[in-house]
């Protein structure tokens, strides 16, 4: 019998194809997932206080969270004017809706040991609900 020398090279090949049609594949996903990626905005606006009174020059940040292993994105930052007020909005790019938060960084009431002001600050987290992101560039509903 003669050896068959097309075996290896037919084996060979079909890895390959293979490869090459998984990698085509992948790329057509990607291209795909891209295409339909919307545009989505989302804002929130409010006025900080600690009892009675205003909090200035307090950061505030919206963030849109994402699942591992993608990292959540920062979408804006802000700081209280002098009446503790703010304004912040931002958008992003996803196939999946976004999963909004606003993260205020402040220090009221963050007394420490005897009553000693701590230089840490607190941070507090207001989750947005799906029903003020908007599909556009252009922030509709606050």
């Amino acid at each position: 019998m003669e050896a068959d020398d097309s075996a290896p090279h037919s084996s060979w090949a079909n890895t390959s194809n293979k490869r090459t049609m998984i990698t085509s594949l992948a790329g057509v996903l990607l291209l795909v997932g891209g295409a339909t990626a919307a545009v989505q905005s989302i804002g929130a606006r409010g006025q900080l206080l600690c009892g009675n009174s205003t909090i200035d020059n307090t950061e505030v940040k919206l963030w849109a969270t994402h699942t591992w292993p993608r990292p959540d994105s920062l979408l804006a930052t802000v700081k209280t004017d002098a009446q503790g007020r703010f304004n912040i909005s931002g958008t992003e790019s996803s196939i999946f809706t976004l999963t909004p938060e606003v993260r205020l960084y402040h220090r009221c009431n963050n007394k420490g040991v005897l009553s000693i002001p701590n230089l840490c600050q607190r941070k507090v987290t207001y989750k947005i609900p799906d029903s003020y992101i908007t599909k556009t560039g252009t922030v509709q509903k606050w």
